[in-house]
């Protein structure tokens, strides 16, 4: 019998959701989920108690092996920057000059492939371009109708099977035809919905590679600001350049009499 009640599908339970007007809050959530939550909480709470009567019950006074190294200025103690957290303490300058001697490297092969980028993208938008006013030249031969000015009335010839407009200098024009508005208009009324697709496109695509031009060359500029300055770093280091000491005191490399 039992075999038989497993052999009928029966419907999948599924767990009550979050209303509609809470669905801004996420999932909702089930009492597993508030278990974790409650345990974790309970917990940090007693760490936080444990900690607090340690604080309450330590004695500044209390003698400690840490005290014999230890200095104090203005009644506040001096710490070293790192022992005090586990670590070993300051880098000794040959360890410094490998770190920067590597961080140099680094900077250096992101800025040449930021480059390398760059070039990439400005040769494309250059190729675009050409592109476009290729494209813009052979759209303008589709409509041979063009405007000469003479000395009579407005009006229409043909000349080597095209047709002209004549343009009296008594005849009302805007400057607007001068910039062509008035033909980019007639264009892109003439144009279908999927070329009118298609020029969108490439204007988004355009914009979009501009903002990436923008984008390399900023951290071009970025990367080529912090390898100058990391030179400058190493060569002081090395006691090659002059500067200003910690002091505010100017000071020049010594050079050797000859």
């Amino acid at each position: 019998m039992s075999s038989m009640r497993n052999a009928v599908q029966r419907r999948n339970h599924k767990e009550r959701a979050q209303p509609l007007e809470r669905q801004k809050w996420g999932l909702l959530e089930k009492h597993k989920d508030y278990s974790l939550r409650a345990k974790d909480h309970n917990e940090k709470k007693k760490r936080l108690r444990i900690l607090r009567q340690k604080a309450s019950e330590r004695n500044p006074d209390e003698f400690a092996f840490g005290m014999m190294s230890a200095t104090t200025k203005n009644g506040v103690k001096v710490t070293q920057r790192g022992t005090e957290n586990g670590g070993a303490g300051s880098l000794t300058m040959d360890v410094v000059k490998l770190l920067k001697t590597q961080d140099a490297g680094y900077l250096q092969t992101v800025l040449q492939q930021t480059r390398k980028e760059r070039e990439r993208l400005e040769r494309d938008a250059l190729m675009a371009d050409a592109a476009a006013s290729l494209d813009g030249g052979l759209d303008s031969k589709k409509n041979p109708k063009r405007k000469i000015f003479g000395e009579e009335a407005e009006e229409t010839v043909e000349l080597d099977g095209e047709q002209w407009d004549v343009v009296g200098p008594d005849s009302d024009m805007d400057e607007e035809m001068y910039s062509g508005s008035d033909s980019e208009e007639e264009e892109g009324e003439e144009l279908s919905k999927e070329e009118k697709q298609l020029r969108k496109k490439k204007r988004h695509a355009r914009q979009v590679m501009n903002r990436h031009l923008d984008m390399l060359r900023e951290r071009e500029n970025t990367l080529t600001t912090a390898l100058e300055r990391l030179q400058a770093q190493r060569a002081k280091m090395n006691n090659a350049t002059g500067g200003v000491n910690k002091n505010g005191v100017k000071f020049k490399v010594r050079e050797r009499k000859r």
